[in-house]
């Protein structure tokens, strides 16, 4: 058997056992994989101390050192339930969103007809909105694909198992975008990722490179843009829209830019410890700035 073929065997048995366990389980797993990352100072413990400290200088380090942990946590709960997301049946899954807030705002956007893109950050289990939108008809999501390539092909075909269509991050993959939105359909992007390239705008006051995708198929398709969020609660999960800031549309692309980061931030401003703070959300930096992610020290001394 080639190599290739073993580890995907490997990879796929892998997930199947882990997608079984109960949802209390495999929280209860993520949940030690949080609490050892934050005790013994891993380095996704660092780059969410230093995240945190450069997007909320004034708060106290106490307060950060709670949300830090919190976001460890969550994060490591988020990646045990994934496995049960992409491969559990689909009505187990639904069943476990036990609220949907806002939901007006899709479905006014979806009924101007010329299409929806959904700002999806990276907080609680955004995986679950594929389950979620499974129920209401299907999507295309922009994604970037695994770098090994034995992984690229079991990757497509779990997350296209509800009839969604994802669309790789090259030139075939965005000009399927845009035909969509032409189409009037409905396209998901996860906006808060470093792109290859891109503009600096402000996230919580810091500038951090953003990806000016968004900005580019509002102004060219008239698609209207709304942001959603798939918070974990102790029953499930709560899937919840948000209206975006209106600076998204400016043709202007720096003003389009800050109000696509405003958006998110008002998305997730009330749920800190769900974001994932453990992406190094501010790897590129701007000419003369300071670069990140550099530990030394002790903790409490990143831009404290």
């Amino acid at each position: 058997m080639p190599i290739d073929d073993t580890k995907r065997w490997l990879v796929v048995g892998v997930l199947n056992l882990l997608a079984l366990l109960p949802r209390v389980c495999s929280r209860l797993i993520g949940r030690m994989i949080g609490l050892f990352n934050y005790t013994f100072e891993t380095r996704a413990a660092k780059v969410t101390r230093e995240n945190l400290a450069v997007s909320f200088p004034g708060m106290q380090i106490d307060e950060r050192n709670r949300l830090a942990r919190q976001s460890l946590v969550h994060t490591g709960q988020t990646l045990m339930e994934t496995p049960a997301v992409w491969l559990g049946k689909k009505n187990r899954l639904l069943r476990w969103i036990t609220k949907v807030e806002h939901e007006n705002l899709l479905d006014e956007a979806i009924g101007l007809g010329k299409g929806v893109i959904v700002l999806l950050p990276h907080l609680g289990n955004w995986e679950m909105f594929n389950v979620y939108f499974s129920a209401r008809g299907t999507m295309t999501a922009l994604y970037q694909p695994p770098r090994q390539d034995f992984l690229k092909p079991v990757m497509r075909e779990i997350r296209q198992k509800f009839g969604n269509e994802l669309v790789a991050t090259n030139l075939k993959g965005l000009a399927r975008l845009y035909r969509c939105l032409e189409n009037g359909q409905v396209v998901t992007i996860l906006p808060d990722q470093v792109p290859t390239t891109g503009e600096y705008a402000p996230f919580f006051n810091e500038p951090a490179l953003t990806d000016v995708l968004v900005s580019r198929l509002l102004k060219r398709t008239g698609a209207t843009a709304v942001c959603c969020t798939v918070r974990r609660l102790s029953s499930g999960f709560v899937v919840s829209f948000s209206a975006v800031d209106d600076r998204i549309y400016s043709a202007n692309k720096v003003t389009s830019l800050i109000g696509l980061n405003v958006s998110i931030e008002c998305s997730i401003v009330n749920y800190l410890e769900q974001y994932q703070w453990e992406y190094k959300r501010f790897r590129e930096r701007p000419a003369g700035k300071k670069k990140l992610y550099k530990f030394k020290g002790s903790p409490d001394q990143f831009h404290s």
